[in-house]
């Protein structure tokens, strides 16, 4: 049974979505949790209030989808691409981001806390009042970005690149960070700078 199918039936939960195609959606107050979508396809969909908690979503593309207060805890995308999506008040707690893509973005008033954000890449795209707090984002590539308002506290930072990005009211207390952090901030104390390089604004 496919994903329209299955909306008929309001038991979205535990399914396997793999491969759909999915276009011109609107979908509100839906529970998709623990369901799998790899290599799914979504485009000008909006969602609002629609909870993915624990869902296994890898390999697929997010092409001009809004997210309004979802709910993406504990989900898996690993080598998803997000391209010209719009985020407002949603939850990334504990997810997994591994070469995860944002392209042409908008993430507005997001937590991410605790979540795994590893070689992944944030293009032109636009980030305001993130909580990264406790998070890992080694490895992580923002090119031409505009970083506001972010919580860096406690984050893994090691061999982050901030190229071409802007970056304002950043918050680093006890952020990992080998080199001088293009926020202006100082190197960390304790650790050889060359142990990894992470590099600043060009």
């Amino acid at each position: 049974m496919n994903f329209l199918e299955k909306i008929k039936t309001k038991d979205l939960t535990e399914c396997d979505f793999s491969n759909e195609v999915l276009e011109g959606l609107s979908l509100e107050g839906l529970s998709l949790c623990f369901s799998t979508f790899t290599c799914a396809s979504f485009k000008n969909i909006t969602f609002k209030d629609v909870d993915f908690t624990e869902c296994f979503i890898p390999e697929a593309d997010f092409t001009n989808c809004k997210f309004e207060n979802c709910i993406f805890d504990r989900v898996n995308f690993q080598r998803t691409n997000f391209d010209k999506c719009f985020f407002e008040n949603c939850s990334f707690k504990y997810a997994f981001m591994g070469l995860t893509k944002f392209i042409n973005c908008d993430i507005i008033n997001s937590n991410m806390e605790k979540a795994q954000i590893l070689d992944a890449s944030f293009l032109n795209t636009r980030l305001k009042g993130i909580n990264f707090k406790d998070a890992i984002l080694k490895g992580t590539y923002f090119q031409e970005s505009i970083l506001e308002n972010i919580d860096f506290i406690n984050t893994d930072l090691r061999s982050v690149n901030f190229k071409n990005s802007i970056l304002k009211n950043i918050k680093d207390i006890d952020a990992v960070f080998y080199g001088k952090k293009p926020w202006g901030g100082i190197s960390s104390e304790g650790h050889p700078l060359d142990e990894y390089n992470s590099e600043g604004v060009d």
